[in-house]
């Protein structure tokens, strides 16, 4: 096809990352709707449904160090499909594991596992292909994948849920994301063929380039000159934590997350809830927020790169694009607390408040190539490590909440805005979007805890080993095997 052999590759890119976001959302969000099916069948409280969708956290926060590595040495390329691949062969065998809690919990953890390494993947062919003047688009069109994998998971899975059961849905989405698999890999041979530059940037191992090289070679640039430091070849996590910016970005991270996962978890049950309809008008109310999501996404990347070329400061932009994100929902979430009789107010305020949340994509999640492209998907790894635990905590400690109060306003809505007021306040503050050179030997010296805990575990390790040189003194000397032959 004429038209599709003249889109430049970068745009193809981006495009597969947002299908993969699509798929990556569809199986986030099937068992949320699933769960309420699935409840009733074996019976569960809400604190065990909690459980069982906080399940897919564990894999997910396991995940986040050692995907951000892997995708900083092979590049998103490699690792994006291997990890579409896991998460789509653990959601179709939900139906096979899920008669037991602990075999539903694994197959969720198991997904997690998988996409635990989308975020990274994705950030890292963006500062590989895309230039630093289409940063903000570029990240708000792939991340916006994932409200539109919100609208499909939440229409198709009532549908086969009510027609075919519960255990449909999560077979017809992992061959969705298998499908996937395969198209990507016939885009990237298509891309190795007419746009081989390009292909190699996808896979050159950035950790054996230096800062300024990193940035040169993905053509990202940058908006600030900083010194590059000696190359490791390693991932610098002590730099990161060192850094006052990145443990900014750590709790932005985090306070994002408790929003979205607290969310995107109990929503249909609050609105199955709260306004007595059935499952599949439950799950069609849901669709509203990320709705709202897409259309906030078109408009923050795009103002954001308009902004930056007319002169505004980067961290200007990205801190007004987040205050926006957090502050204008807190106002939303503290307006639907209040007691109506008109759920259609509340329905429209949750709406406003998840779809202005996507603003994020052009401060958040900017944030990382903003401080180092030759980084930043090792980088998301982590601030997406403190970003799962709302998975695991928020969406259980919800369930365990409602359960004890009754009340979807203290379980749902208060923690998110006390996160989203905290969340602003540290970004705005203590994050910075200035390039950060992190190969900087000192920075990535040993913390003074790290030799406290080697000599804490050298104790019982040198305790073990007199123990075990007693032992060989007091057993008896055993012939070595073949040690005696008969002489011919």
């Amino acid at each position: 096809m004429e038209w599709w052999d003249s889109i430049p590759s970068r745009y193809k890119i981006i495009l597969a990352g947002n299908l993969s976001f699509v798929i990556c959302n569809m199986d986030k969000v099937n068992m949320s709707v699933a769960i309420i099916p699935m409840a009733q069948d074996f019976g569960w409280s809400p604190s065990v449904a909690g459980l069982v969708q906080s399940a897919f956290f564990w894999g997910y926060i396991m995940s986040q160090l050692p995907g951000g590595y892997l995708t900083s040495k092979h590049g998103g390329r490699r690792v994006m499909p291997a990890g579409v691949t896991m998460w789509s062969l653990a959601t179709a065998a939900v139906p096979l594991l899920a008669g037991t809690v602990p075999g539903l919990c694994v197959s969720r953890a198991a997904v997690g596992l998988g996409e635990a390494v989308a975020p990274s993947a994705a950030t890292d062919m963006v500062s590989r292909v895309v230039p630093a003047s289409e940063r903000s688009t570029a990240v708000s069109m792939v991340f916006g994948g994932l409200h539109v994998g919100s609208i499909l998971g939440l229409l198709a899975a009532p549908y086969l849920i009510t027609n075919f059961g519960w255990e449909t849905v999560f077979v017809v989405f992992g061959a969705a994301g298998l499908a996937w698999v395969l198209w990507f890999e016939q885009l990237m041979a298509g891309i190795m063929a007419s746009d081989p530059e390009t292909a190699a940037l996808l896979t050159a191992d950035r950790l054996g380039m230096s800062a300024a090289a990193a940035a040169a070679d993905s053509h990202s640039g940058s908006h600030g000159g900083h010194a590059a430091g000696p190359v490791s070849g390693d991932v610098p996590w002590r730099a990161f934590l060192r850094s006052r910016a990145v443990q900014a970005l750590m709790y932005t991270h985090f306070c994002n997350n408790w929003f979205h996962y607290t969310m995107l978890a109990w929503l249909p049950t609050y609105f199955t809830d709260t306004m007595s309809v059935d499952l599949m008008h439950a799950a069609q109310t849901a669709l509203l927020p990320p709705l709202a999501g897409i259309a906030a996404s078109a408009v923050a990347g795009p103002t954001a790169d308009a902004l930056i070329a007319r002169g505004v400061p980067v961290p200007t932009v990205r801190k007004i694009a987040q205050c926006t994100a957090f502050l204008l929902p807190t106002a939303c979430l503290l307006a639907a607390s209040q007691p109506t009789d008109d759920s259609s107010w509340t329905v429209a305020l949750i709406t406003a408040a998840l779809g202005i949340s996507s603003f994020s994509l052009a401060g958040l999640y900017c944030t990382h190539q903003d401080l180092s492209p030759k980084y930043s998907s090792a980088m998301l790894g982590l601030t997406n490590t403190s970003g799962a635990i709302p998975g695991i905590l928020g969406v259980a400690f919800t369930g365990l909440l409602y359960d004890q109060t009754g009340s979807w306003p203290v379980a749902l809505f208060y923690p998110t805005m006390f996160f989203l007021l905290t969340g602003a306040a540290v970004y705005t503050m203590l994050g910075s979007n200035a390039p950060e050179d992190y190969d900087v030997p000192e920075l990535n010296a040993p913390f003074a805890f790290e030799a406290r805990v080697r000599g804490v575990l050298a104790q019982p390790k040198a305790a073990l080993a007199g123990v075990w040189q007693k032992l060989q003194s007091l057993l008896p000397q055993l012939p070595r095997r073949g040690g005696s032959k008969k002489q011919l």
